[in-house]
């Protein structure tokens, strides 16, 4: 089996989990203000994203033009970008004070908008990277920083740091594995960061 199947195959069965975590997690009947909500919105963003990535690799790369790939490439990194978003909403209403709000939606919705610019301009992973690393270290240093008060979950500190390890690995390339490559040992990695990351969402405000 060549890496480019065995990387969509863990792509579907992340996809498969993170929409089944979603569920479990939205089916709580959260308020759609509360923070749990948006986290599993976050979510729900993520496991499309998953799904959209292994179409891209399972059907798509290597097999059909480049406008084709593109356009599937796109639409997986917008979806990484709704990600980023909610997850601005959720550090939000979970750790500020109600006065901040607004401001953090606006900042978020510029942030958005920019993203959506730029991978509409550039066809460079990098540019997912860079939106989606500072706002995920922030939501780190939030929750470490909340574990004292209780607004932090040291479940949801698991697995943003295991989703970072997987990220640093996507991101340099590792390949030691094969047919294991860069893209399946993230994948791999984040199965397990998704759950951990779906526990600290059961423990955010609602």
């Amino acid at each position: 089996m060549t890496p480019l199947a065995v990387t969509a195959i863990t792509d579907f069965i992340l996809a498969a989990e993170v929409m089944f975590l979603t569920g479990m997690l939205l089916g709580k009947s959260f308020p759609v203000t509360s923070p749990a909500f948006s986290w599993g919105l976050a979510m729900l963003f993520m496991g499309i994203s998953a799904l959209l990535g292994g179409v891209d690799h399972g059907f798509l790369e290597n097999r059909v033009g480049d406008t084709i790939r593109t356009i599937a490439q796109r639409l997986t990194w917008f979806f990484i970008g709704l990600m980023i978003t909610c997850t601005l909403v959720t550090l939000a209403w979970q750790f500020l004070p109600s006065g901040y709000y607004v401001t953090v939606y606006v900042i978020a919705l510029v942030q958005l908008a920019v993203f959506i610019f730029l991978i509409t301009r550039y066809n460079n992973f990098l540019v997912v990277v860079i939106n989606y690393a500072p706002v995920m270290l922030v939501f780190l240093a939030f929750h470490i920083l909340g574990l004292q008060d209780g607004s932090g979950s040291a479940v949801m500190v698991a697995g943003l740091l295991l989703s970072f390890v997987a990220a640093v690995i996507q991101v340099m390339k590792i390949d030691v594995l094969s047919p294991l490559d860069h893209n399946g040992v993230y994948h791999v990695i984040m199965m397990v960061a998704v759950y951990f990351l779906y526990l600290g969402g059961l423990q955010l405000g609602s």
